[in-house]
């Protein structure tokens, strides 16, 4: 586990293989192979974090792209956009931006996006075709692929 103590200034971008946790402070980017944790007194400004789990109790300024689970502690703060299979964000937590749920990891998430909307596309012609009936008689391409055309669960 690579460790910024408290009262530590980083500045650059950091690629470490394993674990990393922050307490002081790092100016740039931050890639981890497993995880990056933020402590209470720890502070990432950058553009970029990618690791498989994020846990933040500190401050954040950066693009969070986190391929399993984030975790955003009572007393943190997020400033950016975030990518992420599973968040939780605990009460008294400061999330400033948008979140994107993805499947698959953050590398394949284009692709399979892509995917959808070319069998969306596929489904609307498909509809077309037999006069609109909104697959109401379960004749469209949606229901072909056993995919809801609900994303929501209805």
């Amino acid at each position: 586990m690579t460790i910024i103590a408290k009262g530590a200034e980083m500045n650059g971008s950091m690629d470490v293989e394993g674990n990393v946790r922050v307490d002081g402070t790092v100016h740039g980017d931050v890639k981890a192979t497993e995880g990056v944790e933020v402590g209470k007194t720890g502070r990432i400004v950058g553009s970029s974090i990618e690791s498989k789990t994020a846990v933040i109790h500190g401050y954040v300024e950066s693009h969070l792209i986190v391929s399993q689970h984030i975790l955003l502690g009572g007393k943190s703060t997020l400033v950016g956009d975030l990518n992420t299979k599973t968040l939780v964000i605990e009460e008294g937590a400061v999330f400033h931006g948008n979140s994107a749920m993805m499947d698959e990891p953050a590398g394949s998430n284009q692709v399979s996006q892509a995917g959808r909307a070319n069998k969306t596309d596929q489904a609307n012609q498909t509809d077309e075709a037999d006069g609109g009936n909104g697959g109401d008689g379960g004749d469209d391409a949606a229901s072909d692929t056993g995919e809801s055309k609900y994303p929501y669960g209805r």
